[in-house]
């Protein structure tokens, strides 16, 4: 775990709550230690679905893949969310120390989070199968890991179960050849719809990140 001097803070507003995300960052880390801009973005669309149902998140089991710092995951928790933050094991230090800071956010409307090590494409823990929404941000962006992705969305599914991810397009490297073999090869088990622009958060959204939903596809 990073010593103390080595986290720098990034606040969020929760607009719709009055009030504000501290999430610590490492200044030295791999893809996952700081807040990406769609993660950001998939936070502020679940808080316009908050603002248009208040009591969509009440209770809502709620799984977060590759959280990183849990931008998404604890956004949903400050609206009423049972949300389980999930990443490599050595991210788990990071991801508890974000809940520990905001815990207090949840629990003003009953929200509850915690996080559990979970590396794609093996066995899921029993606590983690079926909930109602899944949450990524960012997560299409090691070509290797995509395969293994896709196992753990279908592992982790039930009939029922929404997923949504957030994705900026990227035009370094390979990104957009990983994005469409992303998209090609998961239409095979789910049906996805994408999100329009004017159904985002007015401030928080850009020509250059996809919001997509993902529901499974019925045998």
């Amino acid at each position: 775990m990073a010593s103390e001097g080595e986290y720098f803070v990034r606040e969020l507003d929760v607009d719709v709550l009055n009030t504000s995300l501290k999430l610590y960052q490492v200044f030295k880390g791999d893809v996952g230690c700081v807040v990406w801009d769609a993660a950001i973005v998939l936070g502020k669309y679940l808080e316009e679905l908050y603002k248009k149902d208040a009591t969509y998140f009440h209770n809502l089991s709620v799984v977060e893949l590759g959280a990183g710092v849990g931008c998404p995951g604890l956004f949903a928790a400050c609206f009423g969310a049972k949300v389980i933050l999930t990443d490599l094991h050595e991210m788990v230090p990071l991801l508890a120390k974000n809940i520990a800071e905001n815990s207090g956010e949840f629990k003003k409307n009953n929200g509850t989070a915690q996080t559990l090590a979970l590396k794609w494409g093996e066995s899921p823990p029993t606590d983690l199968l079926r909930p109602n929404l899944i949450l990524l941000a960012d997560c299409i962006y090691y070509k290797e890991c995509i395969d293994k992705l896709i196992t753990t969305l279908k592992n982790l599914s039930g009939p029922n179960t929404k997923i949504l991810i957030s994705q900026e397009l990227r035009d370094t490297g390979h990104q957009q050849d990983y994005w469409n073999y992303f998209l090609e090869t998961v239409q095979k088990y789910f049906l996805p719809r994408f999100v329009p622009l004017e159904h985002q958060n007015q401030e928080f959204r850009s020509q250059d990140i996809v919001l997509m939903e993902l529901w499974p596809l019925k045998n």
